[in-house]
């Protein structure tokens, strides 16, 4: 393609304006992954929010036990 070709042919219109362009990638990322997919990631980061909380709390025990029960 030359550099006058842009002047011969008419500029290529936008597919649509930036909310129309985000709602649809929004519609192809969410057909890109399954139910089953979101479902495990769901479930990983419950797992790990929940390793994390029991971690701290075993780091807040005393010997004696629960400091504050």
């Amino acid at each position: 393609m030359g550099i006058f070709d842009r002047f011969r042919h008419p500029a290529a219109q936008p597919a649509a304006d930036s909310p129309e362009r985000a709602a649809l990638a929004h519609d192809e990322a969410v057909d890109a992954f399954g139910d089953d997919v979101e479902r495990a990631r769901d479930d990983a980061e419950r797992r790990i929010r929940q390793e994390r909380e029991d971690r701290q709390a075993a780091e807040n025990m005393t010997a004696e036990g629960d400091p504050w029960g």
